[in-house]
């Protein structure tokens, strides 16, 4: 059989205010069953050498498993000796081929508390109109709501294989009329080296935008946290979401040079101007207005219908505030794209 060469890029991201220093030592890679750590297959660096964070590794496999599919998985070890997890991904073996599977969204559906079965449920939409792409911006005509009170709204995907992922799922409160999704955002934040002082007793951090009110959240830290000594440690953040509730703390090996005088530089994040869209719920005879709250930009506007055919489309000169007719459209929820720049954001509006 004829070697087959398989080529990876092994990526380790480092960020601290600390200066973060560390390399790759050596690889492995294994079929199926893991041999134990160190027991695998050898791997080799393609510029010759293991001495960058991020490298690309080379597997030369002179024998493959049987046909069929199987797991292919590889793992580093860093310069401290420490080896990481595994990454796998499967594989079809075929006579003289390695497939690697065609991996993609081909459907989505919903459905409100018990489970229906896969495939079963309430089918959803591909905002851009076709499922057909690895990460897909999804959409749901919920026409009919449960009875009044707290319910589990469920979602899952299906692959091109026809296999369903993992449920996802977040309570709602169906009130008369309104339903009332829960307000989630990042509260506050903090970091520490080493021994977990306890959650609420680290070293703040702040929000780059100056305010802790989204989903997602830039953070930065000031000062070093103390104590702390030179050499190799584990620095460690964690956020808090506005009920109070901590998050899992996430830890990186960083190298603290205790001799630097100054500070490494963050760059500032781009601050998107927010927009506004109303009004919302809207008739067909009104139709609605996109408004940015500072400054002017050309915005390229899409509405799509349930079924992720476009029903409006236009592209407007620089300005603060544009009208976007609905005339002929029926009663239903909308998805509005709005692209400013290279940054696209949705919204749905609501036609009566």
């Amino acid at each position: 059989m004829q070697i087959r060469t398989l080529l990876f890029s092994i990526a380790l991201m480092v960020c601290a205010y600390a200066n973060a220093q560390t390399g790759l030592l050596e690889s492995e890679y294994f079929w199926g069953a893991d041999p134990g750590q160190g027991n695998g297959n050898a791997m080799v660096a393609v510029d010759g050498s293991y001495d960058e964070a991020l490298e690309s590794v080379l597997a030369q496999t002179t024998t493959l498993p049987s046909s069929g599919i199987h797991s292919f998985s590889i793992r580093v070890k860093d310069a401290d000796g420490n080896w990481g997890s595994p990454f796998s991904t499967v594989i079809e073996i075929l006579p003289g081929t390695v497939a690697f599977p065609d991996i993609q969204v081909s459907e989505g559906e919903y459905f409100w508390d018990a489970d229906p079965g896969t495939g079963s449920g309430t089918p959803m939409f591909a905002l851009d109109g076709n499922f057909d792409a690895t990460i897909e911006a999804i959409g749901a005509n919920i026409s009919q709501l449960p009875s009044v009170g707290v319910h589990v709204l469920n979602m899952r995907m299906r692959d091109v294989n026809n296999n369903w992922g993992p449920l996802f799922r977040v309570a709602v409160e169906v009130l008369p009329n309104v339903v009332n999704f829960p307000d989630i955002h990042v509260a506050g934040a903090e970091y520490w080296f080493n021994i977990d002082p306890g959650a609420g007793s680290a070293m703040p951090m702040i929000a780059s935008d100056g305010n802790f009110d989204g989903a997602f959240e830039m953070i930065k830290g000031g000062n070093i946290p103390v104590p702390v000594s030179e050499g190799v440690n584990v620095l460690w953040m964690r956020a808090r979401d506005d009920n109070g509730g901590w998050g899992d703390a996430f830890g990186i090996v960083v190298n603290v040079d205790t001799t630097l005088a100054g500070t490494v530089g963050i760059p500032e994040p781009v601050i998107v101007s927010t927009i506004r869209v109303g009004p919302n719920p809207t008739d067909a005879s009104t139709g609605f207005y996109v408004e940015l709250s500072d400054g002017t930009a050309q915005m390229h506007i899409r509405m799509l219908d349930t079924k992720g055919r476009v029903v409006f489309e236009r592209r407007y000169n620089e300005s603060t505030r544009v009208e976007v007719p609905t005339d002929g459209l029926a009663t239903g929820i909308y998805p509005v794209g709005i692209q400013i720049g290279d940054t696209v954001t949705w919204h749905s509006v609501v036609v009566r």
